[in-house]
C-alpha cells in the first residue's frame, strides 16, 4: 500500500477522464458494499468485481445490463481510450482487471470478453481524496471486532502471500470451534479475509490495510511457554 503522500500525488496526477472512470467504479463499489451490509450479505470476494462489459464490440453500446459501462456511455466517455484508461488506472494501482467470457460470438465467430474491475484498497482512498472526502472511510455501524478476530487479521498481515486456518496465531486455538468458524465467516463477510473458512483463510486487501493496533481491545498474542496457559 502507497503512503499518504504518494496517494495525494497519484490523485493529483489523473487527468480528468481518469479522475471520472475512478469515481464511477467506486461509486458501483460503495452501493454493493452498502447492498450487502447486515445479515444475509455476500461475503465481499462475491461481488467486489465488478462487470464493466466489452471493450470494443459497439453493437454492445448502451446494453442495461452493464451499470459501470451504462454509466460511463452516459457521460460520453466510452471510446476507444477506453482500455488504455482502465490500463492508466491498474498501473496505479488504484484497480484491478480481468477478463471473463460473456459466452457471446461475434460476426467472425470470436469469443466477445468482458472486462471485470476491481478497486483496491489504495483505489478507494484515491477516490476518496478526489472527492474531498477523508481517505479512511468510519465503519458505520460495524460490530467491534473481538480479539480473536483481531489476531486472525494480524497473523494474515505477517503472512501476506500465506493461506492459513484458524489454528494459524495460536498453534493450537484455544477456542471452540463453532465459535472460530462464526469469526472467521464474519472476517470473510467484512472482506478482511477471503477464501474459505476456516482452513483455506488468507488475508485481502482490506484487511492489509486494517489497524489492529488501533482497536481499543487490542493485545499482542503473548507466546507461552510449555507450562504456560495460552492469554
Amino acid at each position: 500500500m502507497a503512503s499518504q503522500t504518494a496517494l495525494q500525488e497519484i490523485a493529483a496526477a489523473l487527468n480528468e477522464r481518469q479522475r471520472a472512470y475512478l469515481l464511477a467504479v467506486y461509486a458501483e463499489d460503495q452501493a454493493r458494499e452498502a447492498a450487502q451490509r447486515g445479515p444475509g450479505g455476500l461475503p465481499a470476494s462475491r461481488w467486489r468485481w465488478i462487470e464493466y462489459g466489452p471493450i470494443g464490440a459497439k453493437w454492445l453500446d448502451g446494453t442495461a445490463a452493464w451499470l459501470l459501462r451504462r454509466e460511463l456511455e452516459r457521460q460520453g466517455l466510452v471510446s476507444q481510450g477506453t482500455g488504455a484508461t482502465w490500463a492508466a488506472l491498474v498501473e496505479r494501482g488504484l484497480v484491478k482487471t480481468k477478463q471473463a467470457d460473456t459466452g457471446i460470438i461475434d460476426q467472425h465467430r470470436r469469443r466477445i470478453l468482458s472486462l471485470m474491475i476491481q478497486m483496491t484498497t489504495d483505489g478507494r482512498k484515491v477516490a476518496r481524496l478526489v472527492k474531498g472526502e477523508p481517505m479512511t472511510k468510519p465503519k458505520a455501524g460495524a460490530k467491534p471486532l473481538s480479539l480473536s478476530a483481531l489476531r486472525l487479521i494480524a497473523y494474515g498481515q505477517e503472512h501476506p502471500t500465506e493461506r492459513f486456518d484458524y489454528h494459524a496465531p495460536w498453534g493450537m486455538c484455544p477456542l471452540d470451534y463453532l465459535a472460530a468458524l462464526g469469526i472467521c465467516r464474519g472476517l470473510i463477510k467484512r472482506g478482511l479475509l477471503g477464501g474459505e473458512a476456516p482452513h483455506d483463510m488468507r488475508i485481502t486487501d482490506d484487511g492489509k490495510a486494517f489497524d489492529v493496533t488501533a482497536e481499543p481491545n487490542w493485545k499482542p498474542l503473548r507466546r507461552p511457554r510449555a507450562d504456560v496457559a495460552f492469554s
